[in-house]
């Protein structure tokens, strides 16, 4: 017989004191809906309530000092239709934009596809390509974390039972510097097999002083690559050298076959895509077009 996800409670704070409130209270019973586009798959046992927090004053993408914030409940579609400038963090409308069909787009947020922690998740790789930050809160105060230090297995987090990620902070970047993401899924609007992200500084002398590749879909968590940064960081770049990272994340990244692909064939894909996205941040770094 089918399990039933008949929760007992539904609440709807209004502010975001009383959703940490309520999150203090029920502890480990409830769960967080927003747009309900993986809570409402998943049904997760054991849920006995659910806190609405759609009416909190969450959704924003604001740019401040070359600093860019973009609150927990901010649809990915609104991320998509964003003001964000031409620029370093286009990328992160380069990942919206291939994030399933708009319909989805509509109801997914920022902060619920962080929080699903699915290996997969379309927003998680280009955030953590630009180093971004997640703010936590609770009754108990506030911290920050790395949203590289955020992921910890399959559908597990840091996050404790009485904790909301409330924003995403995403530093200024170093001049010189270019962005770039790309996915592969069975359909244009499937999850991915593999999704990759790039972010790239150039040096005055045009070597690489800095780089981050983050892959999904081929680990257990969106992972980076560090093995595959360092045959790029601190060297000029040409052609091999970028054949030479591309390959070293293929041997690095830890893809398993399931129904939706093979071990091999994520590996291979990871290895384009890789490329692919070095290419582009470096000539977005040197001035490109984005």
């Amino acid at each position: 017989m089918d399990y039933l996800f008949r929760p007992k409670t539904y609440l709807k704070p209004q502010t975001l004191k009383e959703a940490l409130a309520l999150l203090s209270d029920h502890g480990k019973s409830a769960k967080i809906v927003a747009g309900g586009t993986d809570l409402l798959v998943e049904k997760p046992r054991g849920v006995e309530c659910l806190i609405d927090v759609t009416s909190l004053p969450l959704d924003y993408v604001r740019l401040e000092g070359g600093s860019l914030s973009v609150g927990a409940l901010t649809t990915i579609e609104s991320i998509n239709n964003s003001e964000i400038p031409t620029g370093l963090f286009h990328v992160l409308k380069e990942a919206s934009g291939l994030f399933g069909h708009r319909n989805l787009r509509n109801l997914a947020t920022v902060g619920g596809n962080l929080c699903s922690s699915v290996p997969s998740a379309d927003m998680a790789t280009p955030l953590m390509a630009l180093d971004s930050v997640a703010r936590i809160s609770s009754v108990r105060g506030e911290r920050t974390v790395p949203l590289e230090e955020f992921f910890v297995f399959v559908r597990e987090n840091v996050l404790e039972e009485d904790e909301m990620l409330v924003e995403v902070q995403v530093p200024p970047q170093p001049p010189r510097t270019g962005a770039a993401f790309a996915k592969i899924g069975r359909t244009s609007v499937d999850i991915a097999l593999v999704n990759v992200a790039v972010r790239l500084t150039l040096g005055e002398d045009d070597t690489c002083s800095d780089v981050r590749i983050i892959l999904g879909s081929v680990a257990p968590t969106p992972m980076r690559c560090p093995t595959a940064e360092g045959v790029l960081r601190g060297k000029g770049l040409d052609e091999v050298l970028i054949e030479e990272a591309a390959q070293a994340v293929s041997e690095e990244i830890r893809p398993i076959s399931d129904v939706r692909s093979s071990a091999e064939y994520r590996r291979d894909a990871s290895r384009v895509l890789t490329k692919r996205c070095i290419v582009s941040a470096i000539e977005r770094a040197r001035g490109g077009s984005y």
